[in-house]
């Protein structure tokens, strides 16, 4: 099969026909460097197969096949370029092309392809050993063209016997190994290259073996160590000798080839990768490759765009910008950051700046050019809000009421706005700008102004207070604010903002002297104040005094109130009860002698009635007053006992809730949380008009606390706080009992009720202190 290869890159011309060496059948007929020669090389030598590469000077590829088709179309073209894929597939269809291959796989796919196209070439190497003379003379004179013809072959041709061992080595082989065939013949020829193989070896013989022939990549080591990468085929054939198997090895060298795939595709994983839209285009604007971030910025995919004119991102109004780039172009000039504006997919407008480069062939003709497009929307955003804010800063401070002034380093002005020239009395800016700032400056602040610059040229922020002297001699002292500011020559400037206050400083001046009056009267007040304070707190102490003497004394009160409440209690029981029970018996023995006359003893039956009825009265009462079962049984009982009576004496019904393990309290604190109860239970009786209450008395190892709560129609609010501000009797003797413990009282009422709340803490005592307690409470008789 006779083949023609077209491109313009030598590289290109010697891989390929590098390539198509291994395989003896092919024969490589011409080379042209261009459509033109290719059309008329195609004429003259009639090849069989045409690989065609699409970018080329004077005409391209597809052009030219448009031609070769038309003129001789007995001829195969497969196309070969270093475009996108997707775009090749579509040209290759569009001019009737047999195959494509891409440039960055053509070590892996230029054979197939060929073979895809014409499929009767595999069946010629099956054939070959029939060519052979049978003749002796005629066979070695065939066999040694043969060596020949190999000899001048670029691969490296080898011959294997069924142990691996070299029976034959080419020229080609010892050009590309640097083993002599001397050297090579009798190795094995796997340890001699130190062969890596892509999977393991038995498995490849075994394909092998099946198939009668291999092809793949091989790693090998040359004679100086350097490793190389090959295309190897295997083709297994017989001796017509001896009939034994002979293994024919061809090997390319591919090194370069797979240099340049890695490189080419680092190339395009760098641009898939890349933040910024990089496009490629031919020289009439047919975009070529289009990258992910392309495809990010303007929406259209690769698919939708390679193929498509540039234009189809160029607004309608900008498309003379690509007249003149390509222009540019054409005459090898780059364009750098040419800011613009471009279109998406949807329509809506970016702005970008372009990198635009030409991208030129081996001769180094001009054939498209690489396009890297930013999107600098928000940049272009970003500067017209500085802009504007810059605009604003401007109009600030042309209208500021205050010296607004730039000074070098040395001390020249380099800037003011108008209300500085008018603070200075300045007719214009002339008179200011260039001159030295220390001419306005009154000489005693000079020196402090010198080295207030030098902190803020040198980075520091401040303020200082200073005299200025105006061009109208009129001398004003100011306040200035001030900040280093960067230049774009790299200067550092001092930035200030000044303010006359020579009337806040003689204001200023005037409360200095007023507020040293102002002193010596606080000092006067607060020695007379000292001394008032002094009364007020002894008299105070007087009145805490006296008032904790009051508390005693009502808390004495409160004791000898229940002292004689115990001492009438017992007397009543003691005195009053035993005279009554003696009239009782009195009476009973008069009625033993009145039986015969009815009337007197209906009249003695009735005493009797009474004197019980006021015996039992008499007990009460001598109860309430001081109830027997506090001093003998403690405070539960006594409280059971007490509501038991009162349940029976007012109706009113009383939920009590104490523990069975409650146990005694100092006798003070028993009786005081029994006056207590007590207390509560007759307001509740007589002014709540509740029917219901609920008292829960609990302890804990410090503390008692006591809730009693009904449920009547409460206390007004203004009532209330006239109670907790000024207490009836009864509601101060509770407090005062409460107080006497170190306890609180808290009263809390609304219109569901009222609920008192009493926490006493408990003393700490020690076994001898509980033993004589109990003893106290167990002392007194019962009444």
């Amino acid at each position: 099969m006779r083949i023609l290869i077209v491109d313009d890159q030598q590289v290109v011309l010697q891989g390929v026909r590098s390539l198509l060496s291994s395989r003896p059948e092919w024969l490589v007929c011409g080379e042209a460097r261009d459509g033109v020669e290719a059309v008329e090389k195609v004429k003259t030598l009639r090849p069989d197969l045409v690989l065609m590469d699409i970018s080329m000077p004077r005409m391209d590829g597809l052009q030219a096949t448009r031609i070769i088709h038309r003129e001789v179309p007995e001829s195969k073209i497969v196309l070969i370029s270093h475009d996108d894929p997707a775009l090749v597939a579509r040209q290759a269809t569009e001019v009737s092309a047999s195959g494509y291959v891409a440039k960055s796989d053509l070590s892996r796919q230029l054979l197939p392809t060929v073979d895809r196209v014409f499929p009767e070439t595999k069946k010629l190497e099956a054939n070959q050993p029939d060519l052979v003379p049978v003749d002796r003379k005629q066979k070695d004179a065939e066999v040694l063209r043969q060596a020949q013809l190999l000899d001048l072959s670029f691969s490296a041709v080898l011959l294997r016997d069924h142990e691996d061992r070299i029976t034959y080595w080419n020229k080609g082989a010892e050009e590309l190994y640097g083993w002599t065939r001397q050297e090579a013949v009798g190795r094995v020829s796997h340890t001699l290259f130190q062969t890596t193989f892509p999977e393991p070896l038995r498995s490849i013989v075994a394909r092998f073996h099946l198939d009668g022939r291999w092809q793949g990549e091989l790693t090998h080591t040359r004679k100086n160590g350097t490793s190389l990468t090959v295309l190897s085929r295997w083709v297994l054939t017989r001796d017509q000798g001896t009939g034994a198997e002979v293994v024919m090895e061809a090997n390319i060298d591919i090194t370069q080839a797979k240099e340049a795939d890695r490189a080419s595709n680092l190339l395009a994983a760098i641009v898939d990768s890349s933040d910024d839209a990089i496009i490629s285009k031919n020289l009439n604007g047919v975009i070529t490759s289009w990258n992910k971030a392309a495809e990010r910025v303007f929406g259209h995919t690769a698919e939708e765009a390679v193929g498509r004119n540039i234009t189809l991102i160029i607004p309608a109004d900008r498309l003379a910008e690509e007249t003149t780039i390509l222009e540019q172009l054409k005459r090898g000039q780059r364009i750098d950051h040419f800011e613009t504006v471009r279109m998406r997919k949807d329509g809506t407008l970016l702005d970008v700046s372009l990198t635009i480069s030409p991208v030129k062939d081996a001769t180094g003709r001009i054939i498209g050019a690489s396009k890297v497009a930013r999107d600098i929307t928000e940049r272009k955003h970003a500067e017209g809000v500085l802009q504007e804010s810059e605009e604003r800063f401007r109009a600030i401070v042309e209208t500021t009421p205050e010296c607004v002034k730039l000074v070098a380093a040395d001390g020249t002005l380099l800037q003011m706005n108008p209300s500085g020239l008018a603070m200075l009395s300045a007719g214009s800016l002339d008179r200011v700008v260039g001159n030295s700032v220390y001419d306005i400056i009154a000489p005693h602040d000079r020196e402090r102004f010198h080295a207030f610059n030098k902190r803020v040229c040198g980075g520091e922020k401040g303020s200082l207070e200073f005299d200025l002297v105006g061009f109208d001699g009129v001398t004003r002292h100011v306040e200035t604010h001030a900040a280093p500011l960067h230049m774009e020559d790299g200067r550092v400037v001092q930035l200030a903002v000044t303010r006359d206050i020579t009337e806040r400083a003689r204001v200023q001046q005037q409360l200095r002297k007023s507020e040293e009056g102002l002193r010596n009267l606080a000092d006067q007040l607060e020695k007379q104040v000292q001394s008032r304070t002094q009364e007020l707190e002894q008299r105070n102490a007087e009145v805490l005094q006296q008032s904790e003497q009051l508390r005693e004394l009502s808390n004495r009160m409160l004791q000898t109130q229940d002292d004689e409440r115990r001492h009438i209690a017992r007397d009543l029981h003691d005195s009053a009860g035993q005279i009554i029970a003696a009239l009782a018996m009195n009476l009973a023995s008069m009625t033993q002698h009145v039986i015969k006359n009815p009337i007197l003893g209906k009249v003695l039956d009735d005493s009797q009635t009474l004197i019980q009825q006021l015996n039992k009265e008499i007990r009460t009462t001598s109860y309430l007053l001081h109830p027997p079962l506090l001093d003998e049984n403690g405070l539960p009982e006594a409280i059971r006992w007490y509501l038991h009576g009162l349940m029976e004496r007012s109706g009113l019904s009383v939920d009590l809730d104490i523990a069975d393990d409650f146990g005694r309290l100092p006798n003070e604190m028993e009786l005081a949380i029994f006056r207590v109860v007590q207390e509560c239970l007759t307001n509740i009786h007589r002014h709540s008009g509740s029917k219901i209450a609920m008292i829960r008395l609990s302890r804990t190892a410090d503390a008692v606390a006591l809730e009693i709560q009904d449920q009547g129609k409460g206390i007004a609010p203004e009532k209330l706080n006239g109670i907790r501000a000024r207490s009836g009797v009864g509601i101060t003797g509770m407090r005062e009992r409460v107080r006497h413990f170190h306890g609180t009282i808290q009263i809390h009422s609304n219109g569901k009720g009222t609920k008192i709340s009493v926490s006493l803490p408990l003393p700490k005592t020690d076994d001898a202190q509980i033993e004589t307690t109990l003893l106290e409470q167990t002392s007194h008789p019962a009444a």
